[in-house]
């Protein structure tokens, strides 16, 4: 497999969304969000325990989207501004950027807000089957799916089908520690073109741990 930077690997998981069941390419050990990592903005400096209101704390996102490619190139503003939301866990905040649309899932990008009015933008692990069928794991600043997050558990779940019919992909829980998305689970079903009862997306086979 020829190796990508990060904005190849999201296109290849927006292709498999609109197109089917393509193997993703092997990930860039390089990736880009360390260096994101440094570019946090301020929120209120008045306010050290307290988070400004969910408007403020998106449009500080908003504000940095594309001169940061916090969204890996993929970036539909109408849909971020009608999507995304704000999860309050205590002082902290995680921010759940909607980056785009595609077929039948979204891109999705990750933000912790923290008490002082930092930002951080986040990564995702992810394993991806190599060319021999090896799972290799990367960590990624955008992920293609349908997520959702339940605030009593602090976790966030991500759905990535592989096709519309959603009988392949993959399954994805993160717990939410208050500064990162820490991976708990995932688990990743093959492709097949023979007809086969349908399988749950919680019961694909389990890769991690």
């Amino acid at each position: 497999m020829r190796q990508r930077n990060a904005q190849g690997i999201m296109a290849a998981l927006v292709m498999i969304a609109i197109a089917g069941c393509n193997a993703p390419p092997t990930p860039d050990p390089e990736g880009s969000a360390p260096a994101r990592a440094e570019s946090g903005a301020a929120g209120d400096p008045d306010s050290k325990n307290s988070l400004p209101a969910d408007e403020a704390i998106l449009q500080t996102v908003y504000d940095q989207v594309e001169s940061l490619d916090l969204c890996d190139g993929f970036y539909q503003p109408e849909v971020a501004q009608a999507e995304s939301r704000v999860y309050r866990t205590g002082d902290r905040a995680l921010v759940e950027l909607v980056c785009a649309n595609a077929a039948y899932q979204s891109v999705y990008a990750y933000v912790a807000y923290q008490p002082d009015g930092a930002w951080q933008p986040l990564s995702l692990d992810v394993f991806y089957p190599d060319e021999t069928g090896q799972f290799v794991r990367s960590s990624e600043g955008t992920v293609g799916g349908l997520a959702t997050f339940d605030p009593d558990q602090e976790l966030l779940t991500v759905f990535s089908k592989a096709r519309g019919v959603g009988d392949c992909g993959s399954l994805a829980d993160y717990r939410w520690s208050g500064s990162e998305l820490e991976l708990e689970t995932f688990r990743y079903q093959e492709c097949s073109d023979s007809a086969e009862e349908f399988v749950e997306p919680a019961d694909y086979p389990q890769v991690y741990p």
